[in-house]
């Protein structure tokens, strides 16, 4: 009986492990209140939180509960030696942990007292380090863009890489900065460019990393749509829009 006992709690404390790393995609459509699982928090863009606990009643009595500062070690822009960490993105909350970023590294933090779990770090071609805004989860792997272009797909439990992929041309001078977006088996990313280069949408298989889909948001050939609002194809493949980032 003791022994069945004990392996009934080796049983659960491994199933209570692998939850933690785990995010179920039926969750995106109907996140549970005490989880923040994407940027916007959901689909709707929104970005208001459902709890109710804390009102315009009770808000003076919040007091700090804990304060981490990660340590970028390898470097911050560049993976040079500046080691200070400005963290611009909205962190993502599951299962208790919590996945933040700065380009280049990404962090998970226990949420109940911010001690760290795993930090990986990305060696950069370089680029443009204007910021990482966030990660994206499917299943037990986190997806993020690095500036210098690639997807990178990491174990949400262990922050050990499965695979990484270039996602748009480094000499083109695009940039990545985005949280990837996560439907259905569909990861999706986009990217920033300095140059009158086109700007696009990707999406990849978040198991393989290979590429199922790419959209570009101007005309790129003859017949596409819209290249009639264009003087010519050739302005067409070169036009865009600002981007907030």
């Amino acid at each position: 009986m003791k022994l069945l006992r004990h392996a009934s709690l080796l049983l659960a404390l491994t199933l209570s492990l692998y939850a933690q790393g785990t995010m179920d995609t039926a969750r995106l459509l109907k996140p549970t209140a005490d989880s923040w699982p994407m940027y916007n928090g959901d689909y709707s863009g929104r970005r208001f939180s459902t709890l109710s606990k804390l009102t315009a009643a009770n808000v003076s009595g919040l007091s700090l509960a804990w304060v981490a500062r990660p340590n970028a070690g390898g470097g911050q822009a560049g993976g040079g030696g500046n080691t200070a960490v400005t963290i611009k993105g909205t962190p993502v909350v599951v299962n208790g942990v919590l996945y933040t970023t700065i380009p280049d590294h990404v962090w998970a933090l226990d949420a109940r007292d911010g001690h760290e779990l795993w930090h990986y770090f990305w060696k950069t071609r370089g680029g443009t380090h204007i910021g990482s805004r966030g990660v994206g989860l499917w299943h037990n792997s986190v997806f993020f863009e690095t500036p210098d272009n690639y997807l990178v797909s990491l174990d949400a439990r262990t922050g050990k890489e499965r695979w990484h992929v270039a996602i748009a041309s480094f000499e083109e001078q695009y940039f990545s900065t985005w949280p990837p977006i996560i439907i259905d088996n569909h990861v999706l990313v986009g990217t920033g460019n300095d140059l009158d280069m086109p700007g696009f949408l990707q999406s990849y298989d978040p198991i393989t990393g290979k590429l199922q889909w790419k959209f570009y948001t101007v005309p790129m050939k003859a017949g596409d749509p819209g290249l009639d609002s264009w003087p010519s194809l050739e302005a067409a493949r070169h036009g865009g829009s600002e981007s907030r980032r």
